[in-house]
């Protein structure tokens, strides 16, 4: 695949302070205060590294060079400039809690997404033996995105290693805490 080919069109491939990661912030916020529930979430409208800008403001643009889709949104006639984004399936959304988000396929290193998304891991053994890079994470409960009649579903925390832990399988989104910081939630 050569990423330069414009037939393969443009892809978010990063998210400073802003707008976006604001957004993304407050999605995830909302976690714990509408209940634990999964569905409350709704990873639907971060926007991703990884995305990919399928239109803006309902001018297709999926097959687009990175020129046309800047040209695009520099000549629209209003200040707001809604986009239309593609993720790819069978990802999880990995969101840090600067709100960057990231779509990552399972088995993907925690510690290449995290400097993907711009997060300042401290390393020391790379083994996970000396545990400075470890950093809390929260999860849904995986059978709630299996079977959504199911009632509330519960929310989950664990500790991840970003110099040896990986994206696991089935999972919608995951939430790491900044490393200060843990959430009082129940296992």
């Amino acid at each position: 695949m050569d990423l330069s080919d414009p037939s393969y069109g443009v892809a978010v491939i990063g998210i400073n302070e802003g707008n976006a990661a604001a957004h993304n912030a407050g999605i995830f916020s909302q976690i714990k205060s509408k209940g634990n529930t999964d569905e409350d979430v709704n990873i639907d409208t971060c926007v991703c590294i990884r995305d990919k800008i399928m239109s803006v403001n309902g001018t297709p643009c999926e097959r687009s060079s990175f020129d046309d889709v800047v040209g695009l949104v520099s000549s629209a006639e209003t200040e707001k400039v809604v986009l239309k984004l593609g993720r790819l399936q069978g990802s999880t959304v990995v969101n840090y809690y600067h709100g960057r988000c990231i779509s990552a396929r399972p088995g993907e290193s925690y510690g290449f997404l995290a400097e993907k998304c711009g997060v300042d891991v401290q390393y020391e053994c790379r083994t996970g033996s000396c545990q400075t890079c470890v950093h809390w994470m929260q999860f849904p409960d995986k059978e709630r995105d299996i079977n959504a009649d199911d009632e509330k579903a519960n929310l989950y925390e664990r500790t991840i290693f970003h110099c040896v832990g990986k994206v696991p399988r089935g999972y919608r989104w995951l939430h790491v805490l900044d490393p200060y910081q843990r959430a009082d939630v129940a296992d």
